[in-house]
């Protein structure tokens, strides 16, 4: 895939990487309900998300969504929250999902 820069990235390297952040997405669930710390993980794959949205230039729609909503558990601290909290983080796996369905042909998602 052609991005940014005009480099030619091959699909397979950023299918690992979406499959490294979903993972890492998924897992904030068990830090925030064994108390761990959750807070510095999100804003990590925060700031890999907003890097690729610099990159990928053709999913700017997924990626803003995604990051509004990565960034919008940061507000969901209460334990009140954690069902909203649960359900925004597979609505995030979703839209990392719809990623890998844009970027690689379908037989490599």
């Amino acid at each position: 895939m052609i991005i940014k820069y005009n480099a030619d990235i091959d699909n397979s390297a950023i299918q690992a990487n979406l499959k490294r952040l979903t993972n890492q997405t998924y897992k904030l669930l068990p830090n925030r309900e064994e108390n761990v710390d959750w807070e510095k993980p999100l804003g990590t794959i925060i700031e890999e998300f907003a890097g690729m949205d610099s990159l990928l230039i053709n999913e700017h729609e997924t990626l803003f969504s995604l990051l509004c909503k990565l960034e919008g558990l940061f507000t969901l601290t209460g334990p009140d929250d954690f069902m909203m909290f649960r359900r925004t983080i597979f609505e995030c796996l979703g839209l990392i999902d719809n990623l890998k369905k844009a970027i690689m042909p379908l037989k490599e998602v």
